[in-house]
């Protein structure tokens, strides 16, 4: 189970991914991603919640790489995720580390917006 959609308004690309994802699905929502970023400008941020996400084989871990560096070239921003399952998250932390970036941690897909909301407003702010 995945859903992907993009909110150009805040240049915010939010993603869900639940379940064991097999290689086909897994191929689905890389496409799914590539095309929702492309509707955002660069320094997009990203939400992902990967709360209902079980851990994957070796090959779906090097799909998830593959999705996450594919986003950090086209110049991802702040990235936060939400995690509930222990195993799933020491897994995204492996793949965090391997693509190349950090990412922060929220508790619901509410809070991450809200984090990312004050986030541009300091920013804007600031500018």
């Amino acid at each position: 189970m995945f859903g992907v959609t993009s909110d150009p308004a805040k240049n915010r690309l939010y993603i869900t991914l639940g379940g064991y994802m097999e290689g086909p699905e897994r191929q689905d929502v890389l496409k799914a991603i590539m095309a929702e970023a492309g509707k955002l400008a660069r320094g997009f941020d990203v939400i992902n919640d990967i709360s209902a996400l079980h851990a994957s084989n070796k090959e779906g871990f090097k799909d998830l790489l593959r999705a996450k560096s594919a986003l950090k070239l086209k110049g991802v921003g702040h990235i936060i995720r939400v995690v509930k399952i222990p195993l799933s998250h020491m897994q995204i932390e492996r793949i965090s580390k391997a693509a190349g970036y950090e990412a922060e941690s929220a508790e619901s897909i509410e809070e991450a917006d809200r984090h990312l909301d004050a986030f541009q407003a300091r920013r804007e702010g600031g500018s």
